[in-house]
Formats: C-alpha cells, sequence, structure tokens
C-alpha cells in the first residue's frame, strides 16, 4: 500500500502544481521519483515532526496542498498539539498519511505502536479520516477527497484485504446480508478474516469520520431491536469504529479491538494480534459466542 502510495504522490505532483510533499525521514527511497520530478516541492524535514505540522499549514495559508508521511506515533501523537491547532483549528487543507497504526511495526515495541490514532483524529473538528483496505480504495478515497479544501488523515497498513468492494467517502458498503441477525461492521484489511464468519451480515467502513445521512438510513432499514451489532476493527476499543457505530445506530454494540492496555510483547503482527485478543479465531469465537 505504501508502494502505491508512491505512485499517487509521483502522479499528483505532475498534474497539480500546488501539491508539495513533506517527509519526516520515511519512505524517502520510495519516493525518489517525485522528489526527481518535483525537487521543489519536496521537503525532508527530518525527525522534526511538530515543525513539520507547522511548516505544512504556512503553506496550506499560502495556497498550497501539502502531504506529509511518517510513522503513525511520530506524526499524530508527537505533534498532536499542532495538528489540533495549525491544522483543525484553521481547516487547512493538509493530507496527512501513516504507517505504522496500531502494531505494524510489531518487532520495535510500544515505541513505534500506535493504538489510538483514530480516536485522536475523531478529537479534530472537520478531520476526514480514513482507513483504506487496500491498494484500490486508497487510490479512490485520495482521488474522490484531493482538493476539497479539508484536513484529511489517511492510515496505511502493510496488509490489505483481497475483496473488490465499491466504496464511496462516508459510506457504509453492504458486503453481505444476515441470516441470523448479527451484523458486523468492520474496517480495513481484517475484512479478509469477518468474510468467512458465516450467516452473519458485514458492512465496510472505509471512512471513521463522519457516515452520510443516507448511508446511515440505508443500513438502519436492515435492523431491527433485536439485531446484534459488533465492530472488529484493528484499533482501541476507545474512540474508534466502535464509538463510530454506537453514535450512528440506537442499538447496543459489542467491540472487538484492543483493550485499554499497553502491549508489551514483541513479535510478528500475527502473535501481537493473538496477545491483544483481536486473532483470526478470537474475532471468530467472540462473534459466535
Amino acid at each position: 500500500m505504501r508502494k502505491h502510495f508512491a505512485n499517487i504522490c509521483k502522479n499528483i505532483v505532475t498534474t497539480d502544481n500546488t501539491s508539495t510533499i513533506l517527509l519526516g525521514d520515511i519512505s524517502h527511497y520510495l519516493l525518489k521519483e517525485t522528489e526527481a520530478l518535483a525537487p521543489n516541492r519536496f521537503y525532508n524535514i527530518g525527525i522534526c515532526e511538530q515543525s513539520m505540522v507547522s511548516l505544512a499549514s504556512g503553506m496550506a495559508i499560502e495556497g498550497l496542498k501539502p502531504i506529509l508521511h511518517t510513522i503513525s506515533p511520530f506524526l499524530l501523537e508527537r505533534a498532536f498539539e499542532q495538528i489540533k491547532v495549525d491544522i483543525g483549528y484553521q481547516n487547512l487543507e493538509v493530507t496527512l498519511v501513516t504507517v505504522g497504526g496500531t502494531f505494524d511495526y510489531s518487532d520495535l515495541g510500544c515505541t513505534h505502536h500506535c493504538y489510538g490514532d483514530i480516536a485522536l483524529m475523531r478529537l479534530i473538528p472537520e478531520m476526514q479520516i480514513f482507513i483504506p483496505g487496500n491498494e484500490k480504495e486508497l487510490e479512490s478515497l485520495f482521488l474522490e477527497n484531493w482538493g476539497n479544501g479539508k484536513p484529511k488523515y489517511f492510515r496505511l497498513s502493510s496488509k490489505s484485504h483481497n475483496q473488490n468492494i465499491k466504496i464511496k467517502t462516508g459510506d457504509i458498503t453492504l458486503v453481505r446480508n444476515s441470516n441470523n441477525n448479527k451484523f458486523v461492521f468492520v474496517t480495513g484489511h481484517l475484512l479478509d478474516d469477518v468474510i468467512e464468519i458465516p450467516n452473519i451480515g458485514i458492512l465496510y467502513v472505509p471512512t471513521l469520520s463522519k457516515i452520510n445521512s443516507q448511508s446511515v438510513e440505508e443500513i438502519n432499514k436492515l435492523l431491527n431491536p433485536k439485531s446484534k451489532l459488533y465492530t472488529v476493527e484493528n484499533h482501541s476499543k476507545n474512540g474508534g469504529l466502535g464509538d463510530l457505530i454506537s453514535q450512528n445506530f440506537n442499538l447496543p454494540v459489542t467491540r472487538i479491538g484492543l483493550d485499554n492496555k499497553f502491549i508489551t510483547e514483541y513479535g510478528s503482527i500475527d502473535e501481537l494480534r493473538e496477545v491483544s485478543g483481536i486473532s483470526k479465531t478470537q474475532i471468530f469465537e467472540k462473534i459466535n459466542e
């Protein structure tokens, strides 16, 4: 997905002279071609994420469209005040793109984990938040929202799902209806896990900031007072998909995500998913309890 992001950047700098790329010393090697195409609109700021956000805000005020890229905890947690005040408060079109959400950098420990990025960004009014599940969705969401004047956050992952579904900003996509009155709202690559659970309804949510009212209306037609709702996310149970669904649908929601604790173990992504209670098997068991 990160390689596809590099291709998007390469195309955007050649078609939009107001675009500019700022890096926090991450993915420089992937964006060499972009730098060569627009050297005067490409900046590796280094490990100075707070300064990078403030620089981007000034650029946006002057009419540029900055794209910022680095690891999730370094950009969103370290520079949250600058994102809140410089980008959010002034409602500027700055696009934040990260890698390493939750524990994609599983073997580097808690300093490189980020379980609450969606929760943080949902605190910023007008911030659009996207979790593309594969390269096609990334391109679709990125280009659909490019130039709309709003601040944006894209959470990229080292994992992708293999489903071919149509998505649109703010919409919930019905992937499969339910045979047992259970509905699972899922985001990102975890779609591949839940789609193997038989009989359940599957609702895919790539936009984590706001659900369109028409989409809420359509989903409500599928539900009844006895429907059981679940959310499955690669994120803390606090502030993410579970809260978004609870706020939009007047039914209890069982959240399947990370508990509010630090993950102190090291290992592969699958090993940390097991430790966190969101492995494929654990998700299956929780939905079928």
